[in-house]
């Protein structure tokens, strides 16, 4: 019997290849040691237990009917608690496995790391929560119904996850913070043809280059500037498609300077991409390079490094690169001083990692 299973997930950064990603190029994206925790125990009665420390207080009580419907306890648990509905949901619809099968459990869902203390209201930070989260919650139930053996991490548990991703973010994103928390390290990150099928692979960033990591005090939700996205595809697809094009590009690009070991050629494609970004951001009407990345983009120029935003830009995180650790040592300490964020992230060299006490 199977006393307790146990999975955590590290969360992400997007090095190069927003956007882009999501119409075929390819993308650089590092997994962060920023983790989600899930932990699963036998309940002690018939009704499952949901403990959500950072997402919901308390605990919420849910029975699982066959077919996949969730009869929650109270209501606004449902509300607070929506993910992990979905994620059900959508395990059951995907034939991945049937919830109504498992025991009743007792569920503890720990995502407090990506969560910034010491800031009122306590902000969450853009690390992938939601595919951290994902990705060790159905990696610790498939192991739960597969007697404590956890799913083959492989190409194609890698595009089961992607859909799952997609299925509960309503079709949008790339899949590439799943493929971080999945498999960890550097990755690119590629979806192929049609079908968008998932690749992933390792990277190795050119020697010499250094990270470092702000936050820039602000959230920001990137599924709203992907909606804004797909609607002006609609509305002016020649010349939307024209700037996505060029990002593809210098995703292109950036990600073959990578492979080759050439920094330099990297750190100009990493400034070039700025500049597309802006194009972008004014072609959408979207502050996609909002006026703290502007700042701090001002501030990496003084200090002789390149910054550009990760992710959907808005706020959450950027990233300044450089060759010297002397610059970019320069670039944290002025932009500590003009009230942003210098966050110390290591890098996550495992994906998903889970375990089982019988």
């Amino acid at each position: 019997m199977i006393r307790a299973i146990e999975a955590t997930a590290p969360g992400k950064l997007i090095l190069l290849g927003e956007y882009a990603v999501l119409f075929g190029a390819p993308a650089a994206v590092l997994a962060v040691q920023r983790r989600a925790r899930v932990r699963l125990t036998p309940s002690e009665d018939r009704a499952w237990h949901v403990r959500a420390p950072g997402l919901a207080p308390g605990e919420a009580r849910l029975r699982i009917e066959p077919g996949g419907g969730i009869s929650w306890e109270k209501a606004e648990d449902a509300r607070r608690l929506g993910l992990l509905e979905l994620l059900l949901r959508g395990l059951h619809d995907m034939g991945i496995l049937e919830p109504s099968k498992l025991p009743p459990l007792e569920v503890l869902l720990d995502t407090r790391q990506f969560f910034q203390e010491g800031v009122p209201g306590r902000p969450k930070l853009g690390l992938g929560s939601s595919a951290a989260l994902i990705v060790a919650t159905a990696t610790a139930l498939v192991a739960w119904a597969q007697g404590g053996d956890a799913a083959e991490v492989d190409t194609s548990w890698l595009a089961e996850l992607v859909e799952l991703h997609r299925r509960i973010q309503g079709g949008m994103g790339s899949g590439a913070d799943v493929a971080a928390s999945l498999l960890g390290g550097t990755l690119r990150y590629q979806l192929h043809g049609e079908a968008r099928r998932p690749e992933a692979s390792p990277v190795r960033p050119p020697t010499g280059i250094q990270l470092r990591f702000i936050w820039t005090g602000r959230p920001a939700s990137t599924g709203d500037y992907l909606e804004r996205l797909h609607r002006a595809l609609e509305d002016h697809p020649t010349t939307t498609g024209r700037h996505l094009e060029a990002l593809g590009e210098l995703s292109d690009t950036g990600i073959a300077q990578l492979e080759a070991d050439d920094g330099e050629a990297f750190l100009e494609t990493v400034e070039s991409f700025w500049h597309a970004l802006d194009r972008l951001g004014r072609c959408l009407g979207l502050p996609i390079l909002s006026p703290e990345h502007v700042k701090l983009h001002e501030l990496a120029s003084r200090a002789g490094v390149r910054y550009k935003p990760s992710g959907a830009g808005g706020g959450d995180f950027g990233i300044a690169f450089g060759e010297r650790p002397e610059p970019l040592e320069h670039f944290v300490r002025l932009a500590a001083a003009g009230g942003y964020h210098p966050l110390q992230l290591e890098v996550a060299k495992e994906g998903v990692v889970s375990s089982a006490n019988a």
